[in-house]
C-alpha cells in the first residue's frame, strides 16, 4: 500500500543563462524505488525559468530522487550544470534502472528535437560557463514564499514574559509601518528585530496529550531603534495586521530556506502528527502549513521532506490462521474478529521550512487527498 513518495532555490543570472547543482546526498537515503512517471518524455528541453523540481517532475512520480538516477557525462564540461536549451534524456541501464542523462553538443549548445523529431544543433555565440554561476533551484520558492507563514510556536511561560508595546510615539492609537512605538520588557541580547505577536490557539500533542505551545500570530515587525534598560524606542518596520498597545515582542523568526538547501528526506524514521492546519483549518490541501509535534529535538531540520500518511486501516480476516492467543480472547468474549492492520495510504508531500525545538512548520507541496488534523508525518 505504501509507495514511495517525495524536494534549492531560485537565483538567476541575468537573463541567459541558469546553472543546476545537483547535491550529493548523505547515505542511506536513497533506498526507496524510483518510479518513473506513466507519461515520462524521452527527452525534456530545458527552459528558461526551470527548476529541478520542475524537471525531474518531467520524469519521476518522486522528483526530489532526481540525485538516484542522474548520471554525470564526464566528456562535458561542467557536466553537474543545467542550462536552458540542454536535453535531458531518461534511458534505462543494462539492469533496467532509469537513468537521465544530459544531452550537450560540442559547441556548448544542447541538442534539441524539433516537432519532426529530427534533432538539431543550435548555433548560436557561445557564453562561457563557469561553476560560479549561480544554480537553478530545487525547488520554485518564489511560487511558494508568499505562502510561508510568519507564525511560530511558543512556550506560553516565554510567551507571558515577552516585551510588549505600549504605545504610538504620536499619541495614536493605532501603529501603521513607518511609526515609532513604545515598548518595555527584557530584550534578547544581540537581538534588534522582533517579530509583533499575539496569542493564537493553545496547541495540544495529540500524543502526548500535553501542551505542545502557544501559537504566535505574527502581525508585524519592528526594529529597536534606542533602549535605556527596559525601554526602548522602536520602528514598525512591517505590519499584516492592525498593531495594538499590549502586543508582544519575540525576536525575530523568519523563513529559514536559503539557496544552499537541497531538500531531501530525513536519514531516520520519523513519525509525527499534524496538530495544525493553517489558521484553525480542520482540512487542509496544497500549500496549506502545518504545525507538526517534531522539531530540532527530534533532529527535524529546516529542508527536510515528510509524507503525510493516512490512518492505518482496519481489515477482518475470516479466512486466515487464527493464533491461539486470538482463540482464547474470542472464546472469552475479549475480541470477537481478527483483524489486520494495512498502513494508510501516502496522499502529501510537505518541505519543513522553519523548525523550534519541539515542533516545526512545513509547507504542503503535493496533495493527493484531503489532509486532516492528527494524520501522521513520515519519512518518504
Amino acid at each position: 500500500m505504501t509507495r514511495s513518495t517525495p524536494k534549492g532555490i531560485m537565483s538567476r543570472i541575468g537573463a541567459a543563462l541558469l546553472a543546476l547543482s545537483i547535491i550529493v546526498v548523505g547515505e542511506g537515503i536513497w533506498a526507496a524505488e524510483v518510479n518513473v512517471r506513466p507519461d515520462s518524455p524521452g527527452t525534456y528541453t530545458v527552459l528558461r525559468g526551470d527548476t529541478l523540481w520542475d524537471i525531474a517532475g518531467q520524469f519521476l512520480e518522486e522528483p526530489w530522487m532526481w540525485p538516484q538516477v542522474w548520471q554525470i557525462n564526464p566528456q562535458i564540461e561542467n557536466p553537474d550544470l543545467i542550462y536552458p536549451g540542454d536535453v535531458i534524456e531518461l534511458v534505462y541501464g543494462a539492469n533496467g534502472d532509469p537513468v537521465l542523462r544530459l544531452g550537450r553538443s560540442a559547441n556548448g549548445a544542447a541538442n534539441a528535437v524539433d516537432s519532426n523529431g529530427i534533432r538539431t544543433v543550435k548555433l548560436s555565440p557561445r557564453v562561457r560557463r563557469e561553476a560560479i554561476l549561480s544554480p537553478v533551484p530545487a525547488i520554485p520558492l518564489d511560487r511558494i514564499s508568499s505562502y510561508l507563514s510568519d507564525n511560530t510556536v511558543v512556550d506560553p511561560d516565554t510567551f507571558e514574559n515577552a516585551p510588549y508595546l505600549l504605545g504610538e510615539r504620536e499619541g495614536r492609537t493605532l501603529a501603521d509601518r513607518g511609526s515609532e512605538v513604545y515598548a518595555r520588557g527584557q530584550w534578547t541580547d544581540g537581538v534588534i528585530t522582533y517579530d509583533i505577536v499575539r496569542p493564537g490557539r493553545e496547541l495540544m500533542d495529540p500524543d502526548s496529550g500535553e501542551v505542545l505551545g502557544l501559537e504566535a500570530i505574527s502581525v508585524g515587525r519592528a526594529t529597536i531603534s534606542r533602549y535605556n534598560g527596559t525601554e526602548a524606542l522602536m520602528n514598525i518596520n512591517s505590519m499584516s495586521q492592525e498593531i495594538r498597545i499590549g502586543d508582544r515582542l519575540i525576536p525575530r523568526n523568519g523563513i529559514q530556506l536559503d539557496s544552499s538547501f537541497m531538500p531531501v528526506p530525513p536519514a531516520f524514521a520519523v513519525d509525527a502528527a499534524i496538530v495544525a492546519i493553517g489558521s484553525g483549518k480542520s482540512i487542509g490541501g496544497v500549500y496549506d502549513t502545518i504545525i507538526l509535534n517534531a522539531g530540532s529535538n527530534d533532529g527535524i531540520q529546516v529542508g527536510h521532506l515528510l509524507t503525510i500518511q493516512e490512518p492505518p486501516v482496519m481489515v477482518e480476516d475470516e479466512f486466515g490462521e487464527t493464533s491461539n492467543w486470538v482463540k482464547t480472547r474470542q472464546i472469552l468474549g475479549l475480541d470477537e474478529s481478527h483483524k489486520v492492520e494495512f498502513p494508510g495510504e501516502n496522499i502529501a508531500t510537505v518541505l519543513v521550512y522553519r523548525v523550534l525545538d519541539g515542533a516545526s512548520l512545513g509547507i504542503v507541496l503535493k496533495s493527493d487527498d484531503a489532509i486532516r488534523l492528527n494524520d501522521r508525518l513520515v519519512t518518504p
